[in-house]
């Protein structure tokens, strides 16, 4: 059977690890509903031997009914503080699970930051690679354009020719000026910003003028 990689071992770790604190998020949840509960019927039992207390007193009933309900109230009271003591271990209890976790991600730190540089390297290749051929397809997008754009600057020159006009400024070929963002109106452009890369690369947001441009 192949080893597993540290990446899927880190992976099968930390969802113990979510076992873990979901596992304990529900038995604390439970030992404060059972504290909570405890303390109502305590504070009812209170009452009421206080009640028998004072027939006790008045002579109406003998001490053994007292004390039958002194000892159920002191019974509870102990239960009680059973339930507060398990809420109040139960962080540490839980440290002690995640830390046993924790000692067998460190035994296989340095194998994991090892993939992961090689995914990162990889991946950084395909980016640079993609910028590559944005690069690229900008200049057949160019010759492209220019198969229709060069007749402006053809009726110039024949312009200039025929004494219509002293100089032709009109390039020969499209140029990416006028593809770059437009400031004064928020017209998107070819250029990518940081801002851009970032959003896309975190987020996997592209700006929604961008989106409206290419409809």
């Amino acid at each position: 059977m192949a080893k597993k990689s540290a990446v899927k071992q880190m992976e099968e770790l930390f969802k113990k690890v979510e076992e873990v604190k979901e596992k304990f998020e529900v038995a604390s949840q439970k030992a404060l509903e059972e504290a909570e509960v405890l303390k109502q019927e305590i504070q009812e039992e209170e009452k009421e031997v206080r009640e028998i207390y004072t027939m006790y007193v008045l002579d109406e009933i003998v001490l053994e009914t007292y004390q039958e309900a002194k000892n159920e109230l002191d019974n509870k009271k102990k239960l009680l503080a059973v339930a507060e003591g398990k809420s109040a271990d139960m962080k540490d209890l839980e440290k002690e699970e995640l830390y046993k976790l924790y000692q067998q991600i460190q035994e296989i730190k340095e194998d994991y930051y090892k993939e992961d540089n090689r995914n990162i390297a990889v991946n950084r290749k395909r980016i640079l690679q993609a910028k590559v051929d944005y690069l690229k397809f900008m200049h057949e997008a160019q010759k492209e354009m220019t198969t229709t754009y060069k007749f402006n600057r053809k009726i110039g020159d024949l312009k200039v020719d025929l004494g219509l006009l002293d100089y032709n400024h009109i390039d020969g070929i499209k140029t990416a000026q006028g593809f770059f963002e437009i400031s004064y109106d928020g017209t998107p452009g070819i250029e990518v910003t940081r801002e851009e890369v970032t959003s896309a690369f975190n987020r996997g947001v592209v700006s929604p003028k961008v989106l409206e441009a290419i409809k």
